[in-house]
């Protein structure tokens, strides 16, 4: 069944088959922003927001409705983390720029999670956004973050269950992970070496992927790609903390020269040339973990996150992707070369 994880609507049904109302991504205690970006002529906006809106005073003489929260800046080279922590009073917002707040990684992720007296605790009251302004590869974007509940909706109830540090995304921590990721569309293309002379009518795309089983772990990645008249064609690709991808640089069959010279076509389906004059076709994929290995370890099926950032005709834009099914092997973050089995 496919299930609402992050951006899109579903509908949840009652007993009597009669649709409820349409479910939104909800406040959270832990948020996963995909990516942020301090390469030259690029900046990042960060923004949490506290909703909960209780000022009663409590026994520390801080109102009821104030919480830390941690920001934990993962460099996408290397997996290495920095840290920085906030204190949010009730209806509060922070706005952050990333290359301010942390100008020790060039690109790469970052999640922020609710604390009380150092350590990690249910508030699912976090909101949050990003805002990238264009860099030399992207054009301005925004993008909202992945929100985890915590399983317990008690305010300050510790979630580090098993008391290893992590933020596990196993359903007892924190709310479980999608088993598959799907884009539901995305251009055709030009093909790599197009890239050095860009031409803004070219749709240009990058995807991110985040691998959740450990910083010394690399993750296969399998894709089913498929065109507009449901020719599906298969791919992989391998990442290990973090990366941010031009489709092409995964497999060839995300270029429009591919899907318009070597598939076959649906006349009823739109030609993305009324958009473009360089952009005549489109599709959509699936993304499921394959396996993630260390020197000690092996992972079957291993967790992900994603997003897809768009550009075309020199707009810009992002999309995070639907989820299909649940699995609970996801970890931030997982530093050994052994696999967190909580």
């Amino acid at each position: 069944m496919l299930q609402k994880f992050f951006g899109p609507l579903t509908l949840a049904v009652v007993a009597t088959s009669i649709p409820a109302l349409a479910e939104h991504q909800t406040p959270g205690s832990l948020l996963v922003f995909p990516c942020f970006d301090n390469t030259r002529s690029a900046s990042t906006l960060f923004t949490v927001t506290n909703t909960n809106d209780d000022a009663t005073l409590g026994s520390n003489g801080l109102a009821n409705g104030t919480i830390d929260v941690e920001f934990v800046y993962i460099n996408g080279d290397n997996c290495l983390e920095t840290n920085r922590t906030r204190r949010l009073t009730p209806n509060d917002t922070l706005t952050v720029v990333a290359s301010v707040d942390n100008p020790n990684a060039v690109r790469g992720y970052v999640y922020v999670f609710a604390k009380r007296n150092g350590a990690a605790v249910s508030f699912n009251h976090l909101t949050g956004a990003s805002l990238t302004f264009s860099g030399q590869d992207n054009r301005d974007f925004e993008l909202a973050p992945i929100s985890f509940q915590a399983v317990s909706n008690v305010a300050g109830t510790p979630t580090d269950v098993d008391a290893d540090g992590l933020r596990d995304l196993n359903g007892t921590e924190y709310v479980k992970v999608p088993d598959k990721l799907i884009i539901p569309r995305f251009l055709g293309q030009p093909e790599p070496n197009a890239f050095l002379g860009l031409n803004l009518d070219e749709a240009r795309s990058q995807l991110v992927l985040i691998n959740l089983t450990g910083a010394r772990f690399t993750t296969v990645v399998d894709f089913l790609v498929y065109n507009d008249n449901e020719e599906v064609f298969s791919a992989q690709y391998t990442i290990d903390c973090w990366d941010r991808v031009w489709l092409t640089d995964i497999n060839a069959v995300f270029s429009d020269d591919f899907l318009e010279d070597f598939t076959n076509h649906n006349p009823n389906e739109i030609d993305a040339g009324s958009i473009s004059s360089d952009v005549a076709e489109q599709g959509w994929f699936r993304m499921d973990g394959l396996v993630a290995n260390s020197t000690a370890a092996s992972v079957e099926n291993p967790a992900i996150l994603a997003a897809l950032i768009e550009s075309i005709e020199g707009d810009g834009g992002a999309q995070l992707p639907w989820g299909l099914g649940e699995q609970g092997n996801g970890d931030l973050l997982n530093r050994s070369i052994l696999a967190d089995g909580n």
